[in-house]
């Protein structure tokens, strides 16, 4: 099947598309994730700075979570976001607010994220004035609005001791932008580290909860953290639907440009068929059909189509040279040979018998009739090869061919010590040349005997199955070497010189036998046997009674 040129264009056709489709699908699939990933980190990045900025040592629980829910509520109860506030001055840091996080969270987070800051330096927080975001200040003697520091008692020890014990030095605490330090981002084997806005620090990362992928962001300034967690399905919904589309469209558009290139390599393969079937109605007999040419088709079927056009008009003309040399020749023949005889005849009349020119008139007699037979079999295969050879066309009683032949063919056997046996099957017929199918069987009977051995057997079956008709004549002998049963039915074609050099012939009976058989619409083959024997069977059309 895949030998057939429409299949295999339409299979590469296939391919080589798919290929570039799966590629360009697999570039495209990873350039979008990319952006949405670009994207997450973004919505992240917004989500973590806007909280980090809000968080300041006096900031609880309950205020966080307000905060968490103004901003965030509808992420955070569908499930998409995850929000956890800490002090990591705190050792472990200790977890101010969280809303949408849960202990699996906590537990898939990968070793070293977030990488905390060793040195973290806080921003100098208001003691006077307007509190801090998302806590009011504690009323003092300016009303509610006047915040006032809290005495040491009530101080928390993480945010009490000023920033230059806490470095461990005598340096005054540094002031502005100079204060923070810059840190570089870490290798690609670590969590994405990179720090922005002086000493704020943000990292992400991939984490599986669940079975489900989850990107988090961890932004850290001033000691305080928010974690962050973006449900990356949930948050980009058309995401699996997209992906769904890829997975079902690459084989789809595959099998679209398969089916593509089978309906080009049709359309491509249609002329050629054209020339097919106008090369297939070739034969002798009809060695004038032409291809046809079709103004329309591609440049290249034309040239080959004009290219056969030539060839088969240098073949029906190189035909018709040979068959009118060989019947020329057979039929300029006969007339010499005649006279040839004539003379000899008359010689042998008018010499002395038992002399030496009687001797030699006999040897050349023998020798024209030899002749006059190679004549003849030309004639004959000259005529088969322009289809000219089976000119009459009639019912045969095979079955009463069949035994006339058989006692022909006994006499044979008789003088060559032979044995013969005949099975015919009564009521057998065909339509044809009765001469020439005698004379094709003759030749097969006569090869028996002359390629046989004394006490030897010649046997002729002949019976009809079915609309066939079987002749099967088989002998004994020598049998046929393997390598020379291929070429047994060439034009003079002779096999083992060895056992046949004392046997007339020229090589000429087979052919003709093969060729007469084909003729009557059969064929003539050798069948396999097994020993020293030989057996060749003929297929005919049986003719109805």
């Amino acid at each position: 099947m895949l030998r057939s040129l429409r299949i295999r264009l339409a299979l590469i056709s296939m391919l080589v598309s798919g290929l570039a489709i799966a590629v360009l699908g697999i570039v495209s699939w990873r350039l979008m994730i990319r952006a949405v990933l670009e994207s997450t980190d973004v919505r992240l990045e917004g989500v973590a700075s806007r909280l980090i900025r809000d968080v300041n040592p006096w900031s609880d629980e309950e205020a966080m979570t307000e905060l968490f829910d103004a901003n965030h509520r509808e992420e955070l109860e569908s499930g998409r976001l995850a929000i956890s506030a800490r002090d990591y001055f705190e050792e472990g840091g200790r977890v101010i607010a969280s809303s949408g996080w849960s202990d699996a969270m906590e537990a898939a987070l990968p070793d070293g994220f977030p990488e905390l800051d060793p040195d973290p330096v806080r921003r100098p927080e208001p003691r006077r004035g307007v509190p801090p975001r998302g806590r009011p200040g504690p009323p003092g003697p300016g009303g509610p609005d006047d915040f006032r520091e809290p005495p040491p008692e009530n101080r928390r020890e993480d945010d009490r001791p000023p920033p230059e014990e806490r470095r461990g030095d005598d340096r005054p605490p540094p002031a502005g932008p100079e204060a923070f330090e810059d840190r570089p981002p870490e290798g690609p084997d670590g969590p994405g580290r990179a720090p922005i806005h002086g000493n704020r620090v943000i990292e992400y990362s991939d984490v599986v909860v669940g079975g489900e992928t989850w990107r988090f962001i961890s932004v850290q300034e001033r000691g305080f953290g928010i974690l962050a967690g973006l449900h990356f399905a949930r948050a980009n919904p058309g995401l699996e639907e997209l992906r769904r589309s890829f997975f079902l469209g690459i084989p789809l558009a595959a099998l679209l440009a398969g089916l593509g290139g089978w309906l080009v390599a049709e359309r491509a393969m249609r002329p050629l068929r054209r020339i097919t079937d106008t090369a297939r109605r070739v034969s002798v007999e009809a060695l004038d059909a032409r291809m046809p040419g079709d103004p329309h088709s591609d440049p290249e079927i034309a040239k080959l189509t004009a290219v056969l056009n030539a060839m088969m008009e240098r073949i029906e003309t190189a035909f018709a040279h040979a068959n009118r040399f060989s019947a020329d020749v057979s039929h300029e023949l006969k007339t010499p040979i005649a006279v040839m005889q004539a003379e000899i005849e008359t010689a042998l009349r008018e010499c002395s018998p038992g002399g030496r020119e009687e001797s030699a008139l006999l040897v050349l007699q023998g020798e024209l009739g030899r002749l006059k037979s190679i004549i003849s079999s030309l004639l004959m295969l000259s005529r088969a090869d322009v289809g000219h050879l089976i000119q009459k066309r009639e019912p045969v009683a095979l079955s009463d061919e069949l035994a006339v032949i058989a006692e022909d063919a006994e006499i044979l056997c008789d003088q060559a010590e032979v044995a013969f046996a005949a099975d015919i099957a009564p009521g057998l017929g065909v339509t044809g040349d009765a001469v020439l199918l005698r004379q094709a069987l003759l030749n097969l009977l006569g090869n028996g005997v002359k390629f046989n051995t004394k006490g030897g057997y010649v046997r002729m079956r002949a019976w009809r199955q079915g609309d066939q008709i079987h002749i099967e004549v088989e002998n004994s002998g020598s049998g046929i070497a393997e390598e020379d049963r291929e070429k047994i039915f060439e034009r003079f074609f002779r096999g083992d010189r060895s056992r046949s050099r004392d046997v007339d012939g020229f090589g000429l009976g087979l052919s003709l036998a093969k060729v007469i058989v084909e003729g009557h619409g059969g064929r003539l083959s050798l069948q396999e046997t097994v020993g020293e024997t030989t057996c060749f069977v003929v297929t005919l059309p049986a003719r109805d009674p």
